[in-house]
């Protein structure tokens, strides 16, 4: 316990933290012990084993058979034992590709979201090879994805909205695709100035071997690299929570407790020229059914205030978590019964109709619009009713309408909301600051 009396992890003193047993721990595969072998790194794995004086077997050749298949999804950076909470998104997704091919399944539908997420350019053909020789084994392949290689080797192309695809005048993704449309390369770049730098050293997480990068301040900076290098385990892992405990360090998460010795030899210079850290990640935004990309920016409270001026009624009485929730549903606007094995339908509440608010909110107008309207509305639709009206709510709108939210309803529920959009109402939340936000390092990222 510290002087501070909070509880800290630490390595089991019997085993090291190895988690064996003394008969494991004394049993060994040419000098290496099962807790070893399942710490290296999959590629590392892979020749240590086809070196190793071992007697052929059914299961050795399946154990090869599984650690080439990794490999060959680009995951062979990844040790057998690295926690599943510390995968990416891509590696998640890679992971279960790899499964599936070792399950040698056919007949089947797969549904994937930006499987190239975290992949070089380099290492996307082999994904493609291996997503086809899923189709070829009488699969069926269905893939979200932004990447022009992957969209051009598809059998076939939905982009939802115009038809006849690639010769559409309409569709933003087509001419992309037939280059008659490039971005712009930009060819000015804003000055690094020398005395204002971030830097890390002895970067040791994951497969960092002592690292030392330096981040110049004042720019934008793009992290690159193919899978495993280390980018995430650079940020996210190593930098992020360095920056946590000089900036923010009543922040300071219990899962990072028990992480000092493997950084314990990490340096970050360069702190004095930063107020704050942060993250702008694809985790789900809202922490509960009933928010919203209203409630999450805090323009709501805004909103609310309008309409308790406009009534004489107090602001709670215009939102669903106070007392101006439907008390049936309680501010749902749908009623869940309950069918048997865990399954439950959903049906609209007949006491508010569907609002989720009383019926005494649902009276009150602002130039001819409930409360409940106000949650109906777009971001384009939005910026133009609240023009006038409310300056912060105006500059939030105008900001979402800048990172490409103009379609998102107010009142859309945050579990609906993709990564993406929830990355880019987040960076919208901080932009909306101005000059509030100085001297900020913003880390953006998938998850």
């Amino acid at each position: 316990m510290s002087q501070a009396g909070i509880l800290h992890k630490g390595s089991c003193p019997k085993c090291n933290g190895s988690g064996l047993g003394e008969q494991a721990a004394h049993t060994w595969i040419a000098g290496r012990t099962i807790s070893e072998l399942e710490q290296m790194p999959i590629s590392e794995l892979g020749e240590f084993l086809k070196s190793a004086e071992i007697k052929p077997s059914q299961l050795l050749t399946e154990v090869m058979t599984k650690l080439d298949c990794l490999m060959d999804v680009g995951l062979h950076h990844l040790a057998l034992a690295r926690p599943i909470p510390t995968l990416s998104g891509g590696e998640l997704q890679r992971l279960f590709l790899a499964s599936t091919i070792i399950a040698d399944m056919d007949s089947m539908i797969f549904v994937f979201d930006e499987p190239t997420i975290g992949l070089h350019e380099i290492e996307k053909q082999k994904l493609m090879d291996i997503i086809k020789g899923l189709v070829k084994r009488g699969n069926t392949v269905v893939a979200v994805e932004h990447d022009a290689t992957f969209m051009r080797c598809a059998d076939y192309l939905i982009d939802l909205g115009p038809e006849e695809f690639l010769g559409c005048r309409a569709s933003k993704t087509a001419p992309y695709l037939t280059s008659e449309s490039e971005r712009d390369i930009r060819t000015e770049f804003r000055p690094v100035v020398n005395a204002k730098k971030l830097r890390i050293e002895n970067a040791t997480r994951h497969n960092l071997q002592q690292v030392t990068v330096e981040f110049p301040l004042g720019v934008m900076v793009g992290i690159a690299g193919v899978s495993g290098s280390g980018k995430s385990s650079l940020l996210s892992d190593t930098l992020v929570p360095k920056l946590k405990e000089v900036l923010h360090p009543k922040e300071k998460d219990d899962e990072e407790d028990g992480d000092d010795e493997e950084d314990s030899g990490v340096r970050l210079y360069g702190t004095e020229y930063l107020n704050k850290c942060l993250v702008i990640d694809q985790k789900p935004i809202g922490g509960s059914r009933l928010s919203c990309p209203a409630t999450y920016t805090g323009m709501f409270d805004r909103v609310r205030a309008l309409y308790a001026k406009e009534s004489g009624l107090p602001a709670g009485r215009f939102s669903v978590n106070a007392e101006g929730g439907c008390i049936f549903c309680k501010g749902e606007g749908v009623v869940h019964y309950p069918v048997g094995f865990g399954q439950y339908v959903d049906v609209e509440c007949d006491s508010c109709g569907g609002s989720g608010f009383t019926a005494e909110a649902m009276q009150v107008k602002v130039d001819g619009q409930t409360i409940r309207d106000i949650l109906a509305m777009t971001v384009d639709e939005a910026t133009a009713f609240f023009q006038g009206k409310d300056k912060q709510i105006g500059s939030m709108l105008t900001t979402l309408q800048r990172v490409g939210m103009g379609y998102l309803t107010l009142g859309q529920k945050t579990p609906t909301i993709s990564g993406g959009e929830s990355q880019r109402i987040k960076l919208a939340k901080e932009l909306a600051k101005g000059v509030n936000a100085k001297d900020c390092l913003y880390v953006a990222g998938r998850s």
